[in-house]
């Protein structure tokens, strides 16, 4: 799973540019997931009066709406991105706002006063509003999201594909990469040098891979 963020200032351009690289990415044969981080005070899908909201009430920890069109499974507390990505088996997930998620960024604006306060070593690309203006910002690539879609996707590729490769740790289940914290990517990595590094075969710096069937 491949992960990208696409943050600004409120009415810059993210939704447009995530509706756009969605597209672009599912025409590239893609299946794409997205998150959309929500800020506003007080805000919940589910509202007092439903069934669901009762059994919310009650004490159920999680909550399945089961519809003719859609389900919904609603969790009463907000989750930190990486156990949210988890649910996620998609070739990309986007996600749209500031979730904390340790992936490339896009940052959008309209001018360059939105750009600064959100600029991080992180970002990889400007677009939104501003790009009908400029073409770069301080070294980075100003992308339209409308005009220059194709370009803007060939980067998502390309940088979230590196920083897949540069990961150090990565565990999957059943064929689906399962996101950890930096935390537990350390604890599970001594764990599993400190349990083969004593064996003949080991050296530093090789690719260590388990499979384990349960």
């Amino acid at each position: 799973m491949r992960i990208v963020m696409v943050k600004g200032f409120s009415k810059t351009g993210k939704t447009t540019t995530v509706t756009s690289l969605v597209k672009e990415l599912r025409r590239r044969g893609y299946s794409v997931g997205t998150v959309k981080d929500i800020h506003y005070q007080g805000f919940a899908m589910d509202q007092p009066g439903t069934d669901t909201y009762k059994h919310t009430q009650a004490g159920a920890v999680r909550v399945a709406a089961l519809g003719e069109r859609e389900t919904d499974l609603l969790f009463s507390r907000r989750m930190e991105i990486d156990a949210l990505l988890k649910y996620y088996k998609e070739d990309f997930v986007i996600l749209e706002g500031d979730s904390g998620a340790d992936c490339p960024v896009i940052l959008t604006g309209k001018t360059e006063e939105d750009l600064e306060p959100k600029m991080s070593e992180r970002v990889v690309a400007i677009s939104g509003l501003i790009a009908e203006e400029r073409k770069t910002y301080k070294g980075l690539p100003v992308i339209h999201c409308f005009k220059e879609v194709k370009k803007l996707a060939d980067l998502v590729e390309k940088v979230t594909k590196e920083k897949q490769e540069e990961a150090d740790v990565v565990l999957t289940i059943d064929g689906v990469e399962i996101p950890m914290v930096p935390f537990v990517k350390d604890t599970l990595k001594n764990v599993v040098v400190g349990a083969v590094k004593a064996l003949d075969g080991y050296e530093e710096g090789k690719e260590i891979r388990i499979c384990v069937r349960g």
